[in-house]
């Protein structure tokens, strides 16, 4: 090695002495900085785990995941409690509300499930909390459904998600598909519940209108092939209803039919209504010239004759005006109003007469009236039967004389088995007589 090469060694080497006595120098300064700054460092760092710690996000996640933990090992209800405590801190948690649901669903409080996954929806604007509140429901009617204990409060919860998304092709689906389940034998119809439940359908094609929906809406404007009552001012609301469907939405046979009962009951219920007027008053008299008239005889020979008429075609038929009870039968409605006993707090029925009873070839107008009983209740009662026929009357001494003349008979219903029954023939003309039924003794009035 050249002298110059071991003085440039050494040279160099003597500068690395140097700094090593320097650094040796400035370690012993920067230890003791350092010391400071460690601690100083450690002070900050605890500081800052615990802020970290107490972070909320933070405490949301470790609350989430406890709940985890506790639903792994089906410990619901602290699962629960884990969620709750997230959702307390974080109110925009989508997975708190989300799983929380999970648990609430593990344990079948399925109110509790929709309630937090609604609440969520709400706070956090998430679609995808609101598809499975709807979800839920749907999966608790088609359950409902199944077993048979579905009912009008049911479907309006499906309703209620047409209402919030009215592009649901799945709450629709299922309400088209409901509709023959629900209406069955054992529906009880509540004419405010349903007419709300029709109403908010229209009500939401009106804001979004769709096929899909038009043809639910007319499925549900009646329901089904059932036997309902409804009150006269009932039906008359309900027929309102079906032509603004009809406006809507166009109209199926079975509405058509059903308005078609409504408005013949109109018809019926003005031709009778002066003579309950005179009834209401105690006018029984009136009755009279009512069974000859030109109204009654035409309505009778509707019947008589079995023209084609929505009014059910029987041979006594009662005229109410508080309640008619409507059928169907293949899609085809038809009507008829309350008689006494289907409904005893009447105010008065009357009965039209639509046999053939001839006498030498002339037809008899018969009708009978029941007014409101006295007690409100079946018994007791009284019903006056009116008839105008061609019949033998006494006249002088014994004199039969044919004409024709009216008869009225009275029955004063005391129990099922008890009745009072009396007969007056030439009832108001001047050989008027009365016979008792229970006798059969007859005499001239005086």
């Amino acid at each position: 090695m050249s002298s110059t090469g071991t003085k440039k060694y050494r040279k160099s080497y003597s500068k690395k002495a140097g700094l090593r006595r320097r650094k040796k120098k400035t370690f012993h300064i920067d230890l003791f900085r350092l010391g400071v700054i460690a601690a100083t460092t450690a002070v900050f760092l605890g500081a800052g785990i615990a802020i970290y710690n107490h972070l909320p996000s933070v405490k949301v996640d470790k609350a989430i995941a406890a709940g985890d933990r506790y639903t792994e090992n089906a410990d619901y209800e602290a699962a629960i409690d884990s969620y709750s405590e997230a959702i307390e801190i974080d109110s925009h948690s989508v997975t708190a509300y989300s799983n929380m649901a999970g648990a609430y669903l593990s344990i079948d409080d399925i109110e509790a499930a929709k309630k937090t996954l609604y609440a969520g929806w709400q706070n956090t604007d998430n679609e995808g909390l609101l598809d499975n509140y709807h979800a839920v429901i749907m999966n608790e009617a088609v359950i409902s459904l199944n077993d048979g204990t579905a009912d009008l409060d049911t479907l309006r919860s499906v309703v209620g998600i047409l209402s919030e998304n009215p592009e649901s092709s799945e709450a629709a689906e299922l309400l088209d598909s409901a509709y023959e389940r629900l209406f069955d034998e054992n529906f009880v119809f509540d004419y405010a519940k349903y007419r709300s439940f029709v109403q908010e359908l229209l009500d939401i094609y009106k804001k979004a209108p769709s096929d899909e929906l038009s043809g639910i809406i007319r499925k549900y404007s009646t329901p089904g092939e059932i036997s309902f009552t409804i009150t006269i001012d009932d039906a008359a609301d309900y027929n309102a209803l079906l032509k603004e469907i009809d406006t809507a939405v166009g109209s199926s046979d079975s509405a058509s039919s059903m308005i078609a009962c409504f408005d013949n009951s109109v018809e019926v219920l003005d031709i009778f209504s002066g003579i309950f007027e005179q009834l209401d008053v105690g006018n029984v008299d009136e009755l009279r010239d009512f069974v000859v008239s030109d109204e009654y005889l035409t309505l009778r020979d509707v019947f008589l004759k079995g023209e084609e008429t929505p009014q059910e075609n029987t041979t006594y038929v009662p005229i109410s005006r508080e309640q008619m009870i409507l059928n169907c039968s293949e899609g085809k409605w038809t009507y008829r109003f309350a008689d006494f006993e289907e409904n005893p707090e009447t105010a008065g029925v009357i009965t039209l007469w639509a046999n053939f009873f001839e006498d030498n070839g002339i037809q008899r107008n018969s009708i009978s009236y029941e007014p409101a009983s006295t007690e409100a209740g079946l018994y007791p009662h009284t019903k006056y039967s009116v008839t105008y026929l061609k019949s033998y009357i006494t006249s002088g001494r014994s004199t039969k004389v044919e004409k024709m003349n009216y008869r009225l008979d009275t029955t004063i219903s005391l129990s099922e088995d008890e009745e009072i029954q009396t007969v007056i023939g030439d009832w108001g003309g001047p050989d008027e007589w009365e016979m008792d039924i229970d006798t059969i003794e007859s005499r001239i009035k005086p």
